[in-house]
């Protein structure tokens, strides 16, 4: 039996390469992902759009015991919890979600703009971080991929449908984009990232939020018509929740 010092100490690097591959890192996810419904039809839009933009990437995967995941600032990086090495990651739509939540960074990372898509790599700035810079706009268009298709896979499987995450959506998907930027932190309070996302992104008059909305956005980074209307079908579903700005100054963090 080969033994990996890596393996000792809980850390496993790992690629996905492009086209089919039985055995990387993030087969399980992806196949979830691009499931395929009794009649022939993707089960989830989204799903099945990321798996094919996936498909043309090299991305390496960083498995570490830290009970979360998160894109690094270099291009085609993942991390994840060593719990999503194997099956465990596509053990439940809301895991697959969460693979597809960071695999949409991976393509956000590519756009190239630093005031509003900045890809992570070293740049000093008197007031943003100077590696891994992201924003809570990003946040907002992961957030709408990583729900849809938890919830798409949530319905193909029968299983319970909470509310909250319908709202979650509804409030990402609604015209109040800043309202979605500022409801990231909102929703997950500990988050030290998303909360000073926030308080950054109060200097800027356009808060770091392109112009265009998310439809367009979506489709920027690939995504099909057939995802925007899945997501609005999915959102309108929702009750969009309400995070108003900081009364009292700078968030603190």
């Amino acid at each position: 039996m080969s033994l990996h010092v890596g393996d000792l100490l809980g850390v496993r690097l790992q690629t996905q390469r492009p086209g089919p591959q039985a055995d990387g890192p993030l087969t399980p996810a992806l196949g979830a992902m691009a499931g395929i419904g009794p009649s022939g039809e993707p089960i989830s839009p989204a799903g099945s759009d990321l798996a094919r933009l996936v498909a043309l990437l090299t991305i390496r995967v960083a498995f570490l015991p830290i009970g979360g995941s998160g894109a690094t600032p270099w291009r085609n990086w993942l991390m994840l919890d060593t719990s999503y090495r194997g099956p465990g990651q596509a053990s439940s739509p809301a895991r697959v979600g969460l693979v597809a939540h960071e695999l949409t960074h991976v393509l956000q990372r590519e756009l190239g703009d630093p005031q509003f898509w900045p890809d992570g790599t070293l740049r000093p700035s008197p007031t943003r971080r100077w590696l891994g810079d992201s924003t809570n706009y990003m946040e907002v268009l992961a957030y709408l991929i990583g729900a849809s298709v938890e919830l798409d896979l949530l319905k193909a499987k029968g299983m319970q449908i909470g509310q909250r995450l319908l709202d979650d959506l509804a409030t990402f998907a609604a015209d109040d984009a800043a309202n979605a930027a500022r409801y990231v932190a909102k929703r997950f309070p500990t988050n030290p990232t998303y909360r000073k996302n926030v308080r950054e992104e109060a200097r800027f008059s356009d808060r770091r939020i392109p112009a265009g909305g998310w439809p367009h956005w979506l489709q920027r980074l690939g995504y099909s018509a057939a995802v925007v209307q899945r997501v609005r079908e999915q959102a309108a579903r929702g009750d969009p929740q309400r995070a108003e700005p900081e009364a009292g100054g700078p968030l603190p963090g």
